[in-house]
């Protein structure tokens, strides 16, 4: 009787470690030390205090994690909530998505604490709290404690850039050149940030938000505007975007225009749009105000939904989690299978094989051909006949020094014996050798 008692028991705890979490939109993640944490996010069309309150009686499904340690299939996720979370998350300190949540970002002096920034503008609550994700604790950082300006994490239509340095808590709010909702950015491996996609500070939409991408030059604060070339998306908004394996690819996924491909990526190289070669099944719709991280060699998406909040695709039987293999760069995968061990192929650097980037090579041919073709003759000939010249002269100096050298040396083994002694020769100077040191 025991033995079933314990049995059941460990049914139960299987049972409640398992964790469905709801549709969402417009939610948060930080990946640390193998665990891609989720926080917040909703999927009603207009939000409001009630429907907060509702959510928030699950604190399980407002901040959990993917368990990325291990292999799984996307058909059965490796969902895991925090550690009494149910008593110790702080929804009460945290802004609310009425009035723009909150932003969340890894850092700390050894990057394994989430900081999450909040938006309140009556500034009741505290900028910033912590999460440490080796105790998980929460932590509340005042105003009082902070060097410089008041952080925001979301909304602020006025512009600009807030800088927020973890480890010393100051935070400095810088000019921007531009004022974006619902846009992507992507860390270069030189400091740069390339900034896209989006909308206006007041909800319009911005059509040139590919064409011209910004770059934010994190090393000494300057912004510039990019235009690119290709195959250029037209302008949309709730794409995500991270950097290829290689350091230079920026891959861009889905969105709300329905004008658009599924997958972008743009060369920072040349600043050259393509579409990427994609095998595998894709996915049922495309979703927007999704989250999409890198992890090992795979893009891995998360949540999201189509247009209207349509989140028809868990009736497809699709899963919350897609997954594009991102290894091969000539050839992107969907796969369902996620392997934390795969081996990361070598990286090419050579320039993709779409036709934008082989007409941008036969270009480059072509103005190399050009360039010779445009050469003149004569000058070919002069070239030829310079050398020629100067192999005649540099010949003829060698010949003449060799028969000097020869002659000298007869000259100067020319002696008179001296009766004395028959042996003694006394040389007699050569003209060289009397002309050398005059003045």
């Amino acid at each position: 009787m025991f033995k079933y008692i314990l049995l059941l028991l460990q049914i139960l705890t299987i049972v409640k470690s398992q964790l469905t979490p709801t549709v969402r939109t417009l939610h948060d993640t930080v990946l640390i030390d193998k665990k891609l944490y989720i926080f917040g996010g909703f999927h009603a069309p207009a939000p409001n205090s009630t429907i907060e309150s509702e959510y928030n009686l699950n604190p399980d499904d407002r901040f959990f994690y993917l368990d990325v340690s291990k292999p799984f299939d996307t058909s059965s996720l490796p969902w895991t909530p925090i550690p009494n979370n149910e008593k110790d998350l702080p929804l009460n300190f945290l802004s609310s998505i009425i009035t723009g949540g909150v932003s969340a970002s890894i850092g700390g002096v050894n990057n394994d604490t989430i900081y999450f920034i909040n938006n309140e503008r009556d500034k009741t609550l505290p900028p910033v709290l912590t999460f440490s994700t080796k105790d998980n604790l929460w932590h509340s950082i005042f105003q009082q404690s902070i060097l410089g300006d008041r952080p925001i994490g979301v909304t602020r239509n006025q512009g600009g850039i807030i800088v927020f340095d973890t480890i010393n808590f100051s935070c400095v709010v810088k000019d921007a050149d531009i004022s974006r909702l619902e846009y992507s950015a992507t860390l270069l491996p030189n400091g740069i940030i390339v900034y896209m996609g989006g909308k206006t500070s007041d909800g319009r939409a911005d059509t040139d938000n590919f064409r011209i991408v910004y770059l934010y030059n994190t090393t000494d604060n300057t912004w510039k505007p990019q235009p690119t070339t290709g195959d250029i998306p037209a302008g949309d908004h709730g794409t995500s975007s991270v950097l290829g394996l290689d350091g230079f690819r920026i891959i861009v996924f889905g969105g709300l225009n329905s004008g658009n491909k599924l997958l972008y990526v743009l060369d920072t190289r040349t600043f050259n749009w393509y579409e990427p070669n994609v095998s595998g099944k894709n996915p049922t719709i495309k979703r927007f105000d999704h989250s999409a991280n890198v992890i090992g060699k795979y893009m891995v998406i998360a949540f999201g939904s189509g247009s209207d909040l349509d989140f028809s695709y868990r009736s497809n039987s699709e899963s919350d989690v897609l997954l594009l293999d991102i290894g091969n760069s000539s050839n992107y995968v969907w796969t369902n299978y996620f392997d934390p061990n795969a081996v990361i192929p070598p990286q090419t650097t050579s320039l993709p094989t779409d036709s934008n980037s082989t007409q941008y090579n036969d270009n480059s041919n072509n103005n190399k051909k050009n360039n010779n073709n445009n050469i003149n003759p004569g000058v070919i000939v002069g070239v030829v006949i310079g050398v020629i010249g100067i192999i005649c002269i540099i010949s003829l100096s060698i010949f003449y020094y060799v028969r000097r050298r020869k002659t000298g040396k007869g000259i100067y083994e020319k002696a008179i014996p001296t009766p004395s002694n028959s042996e003694n020769i006394i040389p007699i100077p050569s003209d060289l050798e009397l002309t050398y040191g005059r003045k």
